[in-house]
């Protein structure tokens, strides 16, 4: 109930902008100005970025290599026999002096446990395996609660059981934590089965654009999140927390949030990658995006609060989580200004001068976030010039086309939903990226 009454606040906020600045500014749509305020702090992460790409280069600031703590590698797996017996085998190639690495089987009804029990009895250590009882509670926060007890590792490492790394990754990606302020990081995502087919070369391309925020915002020490995938976490940090919050949709925005309250900061390991499979069908990353909108969602609604109030949060880590919810709220402000606009012409108010700049929104969109979008495939990626444009293009739509309606019908579920929806739903896994990793060229960036 509060996060439905908060919501309701900001609509009528929304709505009392729209119709002051209708009146104010009578041929300009407020949803301009909201975009203009997106892109100026898009390019404000890109420079940021550049100016810290810069500094490394003059003054290069060596991570300590000798911060070694013991590591404690968790996968929660239910129904992944495509996938898991690979995982395993990339995962005992890690190059790391102490780490230990546990298989939490979370009620699997396929040939997951099976799998397990039969490298149980081969596999020497580090691997050990759990089976997790059909009554236990479901989801992955709640495995990963359950994994807290059962490990003793200083860091926490969170893979999915379709994940694929180099066998240096520990070993590059743990120094990050060396610095008492740092309470997680997070690796560079990125699909391996990129080039399957064009949703799973956008997923690529959106995994590059994510990367080029994540690391705009490291650069500043803003609000950088983890992504669940290839994220370590210092045990000292999640029991300050309470651990893992078993009633979100997104464990791993939760955990974020939570830990930048307490004034933990996270990094972005932009040089350090995590494979991982992407959806190959349209109808599972609608299932799947559907999910994170309203993880996110609720998140911002329910720590807003916490956040705001926080001591311990910086003030730039604070300013840099408004500024994404602000761009969060732009699907609805959108139809906001629109129900305005309408209204105006049923009217014949003169508000209604303004339907060239709000019929103009979505390309301005398209063009604001294909600038950052080019920007991160060049640096991410970089392939030939014009199929960066061409990818640009694409990639655009399909952001535009996925984000905007899925936001604002998201909204209208919150705001009309008798009961919060907590069942966490997994994504399928075919073994996609253990067939093309090998196959993916050196990585830039």
């Amino acid at each position: 109930m509060k996060e439905k009454i908060l919501l309701l606040s900001m609509i009528a906020v929304i709505w009392l902008v729209v119709f002051l600045t209708g009146k104010v500014m009578p041929r300009l749509s407020s949803v301009v100005l909201l975009l203009v305020f997106m892109i100026l702090y898009t390019w404000l992460m890109t420079l940021a970025m550049v100016h810290h790409k810069r500094m490394e280069a003059k003054r290069p600031k060596p991570l300590n290599l000798d911060y070694l703590p013991r590591v404690s590698v968790v996968i929660s797996a239910h129904n992944e026999e495509a996938v898991i017996e690979n995982t395993i085998y990339n995962l005992l190639k890690l190059d790391y002096p102490d780490y230990e690495l546990l298989i939490m089987d979370d009620r699997s009804t396929d040939q997951t446990p099976a799998i397990l029990t039969r490298l149980g009895e081969t596999l020497p250590l580090p691997f050990r395996y759990h089976l997790r009882p059909a009554d236990a509670i479901p989801g992955k926060p709640a495995v990963l609660n359950e994994a807290l007890t059962l490990t003793d590792g200083e860091v926490i490492c969170v893979f999915d059981a379709d994940a694929y790394v180099e066998p240096d990754f520990l070993r590059r990606i743990v120094p990050f934590l060396a610095d008492e302020n740092v309470g997680a990081v997070q690796a560079r995502k990125i699909i391996a089965n990129g080039n399957e087919n064009w949703l799973t070369r956008c997923q690529n391309y959106e995994y590059s654009l994510d990367s080029h925020f994540q690391y705009g915002r490291d650069s500043v020490k803003g609000a950088v999140e983890l992504r669940g995938n290839g994220q370590l976490v210092k045990r000292e940090a999640l029991e300050e927390v309470n651990g893992w919050n078993v009633n979100t949709l997104t464990d791993d925005l939760d955990l974020s949030t939570r830990l930048h309250i307490e004034g933990w900061d996270i990094r972005f390991a932009h040089k350090v990658p995590v494979f991982e499979e992407g959806i190959v069908e349209f109808g599972g990353l609608l299932k799947q995006r559907r999910r994170w909108t309203e993880g996110t969602l609720f998140r911002y609604l329910e720590y807003a609060g916490p956040l705001l109030r926080s001591r311990k949060a910086s003030l730039r880590t604070t300013l840099d989580m408004v500024a994404y919810f602000l761009e969060f709220l732009l699907p609805l402000w959108l139809v906001m200004d629109l129900i305005q606009l309408g209204w105006g012409v049923i009217m014949a108010d003169p508000t209604s001068t303004r339907i060239i700049s709000s019929l103009l929104v979505i390309p301005i969109f398209c063009l604001g976030i294909g600038s950052a979008i080019i920007v991160a495939i060049i640096r991410f990626n970089r392939p030939p010039f014009w199929e960066a444009l061409k990818w640009t293009a694409v990639t655009s739509v399909y952001l535009t086309i996925l984000w905007i309606p899925l936001v604002f019908g998201i909204m209208v579920k919150v705001l009309w939903q008798k009961q919060r929806r907590t069942r966490w739903d997994k994504t399928e896994h075919k073994g996609s990226t253990y067939q093309h990793t090998l196959d993916t060229p050196a990585l830039p960036g």
